[in-house]
């Protein structure tokens, strides 16, 4: 019984590392686009989904899931937004250029910096 334990636990591991994984290489894909911008981690109906945008005034902001697929489209200057848009939950701003357009500090959580 103990080795079914065990087994379960280095299952439910390898899944979670690998989910973890992927989505660093998500934000990493990310930052590829928006290192002149800004990078949410947030939740949506429980899954990480990501919010990017691009230091700019009429920039929109573009959801992707955990996965870097794009999943929503938020462009409040232009009145094009998805319902995605009103559902995120817990964002964290995980990376914001440095001398940005919301006046706020820089933040590279996860040091995706050049």
């Amino acid at each position: 019984m103990k080795l079914n334990h065990l087994l379960i636990a280095m299952a439910l591991l390898s899944f979670y590392s690998c989910k973890k994984s992927d989505e660093h290489k998500t934000v990493e894909e990310l930052y590829n686009t928006y290192k002149y911008g800004r990078i949410s981690e947030c939740k949506h109906d429980g899954e990480t989904v990501f919010s990017a945008e691009m230091n700019a005034y009429d920039a929109p902001t573009v959801v992707y899931d955990a996965e870097g697929n794009q999943i929503g489209n938020c462009n409040y200057a232009w009145g094009s937004v998805d319902s995605i848009c009103n559902e995120l939950e817990d964002c964290e701003v995980v990376y914001r250029v440095e001398d940005n357009i919301w006046g706020q500090e820089a933040v590279d959580k996860y040091e995706l910096g050049d």
